[in-house]
């Protein structure tokens, strides 16, 4: 073999071995560029009318779903009245992302936001900018981070819990949206966009034998508790896969948690989930009378319990048998 041609050899060799040395994903990892854009408009919810902010005109904003390894950039314009920003809950970002993090982008003005997705798992996006009242007019999206190895499900759901109060928003209380003293009067709570309320839950049809994986993450300001008299299997929290996944019935997410479940679907029927919300401790007196007005007619001690609504509800159906026919074919 000449000299020549054992160069090339030794050069093929290295760039071979660089290459299987390569972690998986470096190879499929894509850059995804996406635009928030930040408009005012009005949500009605169970007739009442909120002054919102929206994420490209929704609330809850886009869901935005990237891989792992992914470079994303997502631009934030805001041609609305007010600064707002952007905050990746449950990411992993760099200094200098974290510093992006807490930029105010001023009415009339856009800037864009790098960063590698990661961890994967599920995620939050919400308003950086005064966050108690931001969030409270709608400015908070789902941010999935999908595994490069992502296992194989039936069906997946994705749901976010929020609340929210009208008498806050039809300026009836003392206080307006995002204030503190908001949280006693919740008298909303919604499932993605729908309202949870008796008797009008979100139905999903499945078939008997799917398994099911549903991510679940709460943004409003009190804890909502989610129950399913046939029990789940938590494999996920906060984003990161639980070491020992657990069977439970009941799950409450805080304001900002999320949570994996596997539902396997053993029998036809109705699967219902529960849900409820826990109103916090009661305000002090004292508090109450230095603001200049007294609280105790809507203090969470004069409310009684939030009831326990059906959220959603898996119909579960058994599968039709294939045509034999079908069956013989090749």
């Amino acid at each position: 073999m000449s000299p020549k041609a054992r160069r090339d050899r030794a050069v093929f060799c290295f760039l071979l071995a660089t290459l299987l040395l390569l972690p998986c994903g470096s190879a499929l990892a894509e850059v995804r560029e996406l635009t928030l854009t930040v408009t005012e408009g009005t949500l009605e919810l169970d007739g009442t009318k909120f002054m919102v902010w929206t994420y490209n005109g929704k609330v809850p904003g886009p869901e935005i779903r990237v891989k792992e390894g992914d470079t994303v950039r997502i631009k934030l314009r805001n041609p609305s009245g007010a600064r707002h920003g952007l905050f990746f809950h449950g990411l992993h970002v760099s200094p200098r992302v974290a510093l992006q993090e807490e930029v105010a982008v001023d009415p009339g003005y856009e800037y864009t936001y790098e960063f590698v997705a990661k961890p994967a798992g599920t995620h939050l996006y919400h308003c950086s900018w005064n966050m108690a009242e931001h969030l409270s007019r709608g400015l908070y999206g789902v941010l999935i981070v999908e595994a490069q190895d992502e296992p194989k499900f039936d069906q997946e759901l994705v749901y976010l819990l929020s609340d929210w109060n009208s008498q806050a928003a039809t300026g009836a209380g003392h206080h307006e949206m995002g204030h503190p003293r908001t949280m006693a009067g919740t008298d909303i709570t919604t499932l993605n966009e729908r309202v949870i309320a008796a008797g009008n839950p979100t139905i999903v049809q499945a078939g008997r034998g799917e398994r099911v994986r549903i991510r679940l993450a709460g943004i409003g300001h009190l804890p909502h508790t989610l129950r399913s008299d046939e029990g789940f299997l938590v494999t996920h929290e906060d984003g990161y896969p639980i070491y020992q996944p657990r069977k439970e019935r009941s799950l409450t997410l805080y304001p900002g948690k999320r949570y994996d479940i596997v539902v396997t679907l053993d029998r036809s029927g109705r699967v219902p989930f529960y849900h409820s919300i826990t109103l916090p401790q009661p305000f002090s007196r004292r508090a109450s009378l230095q603001e200049g007005h007294d609280h105790d007619r809507h203090d969470p001690a004069a409310h009684p319990p939030a009831p326990e609504n059906i959220a959603f509800v898996l119909e579960v159906k058994e599968k039709q048998a294939k045509n034999r026919q079908e069956e013989k074919r090749p």
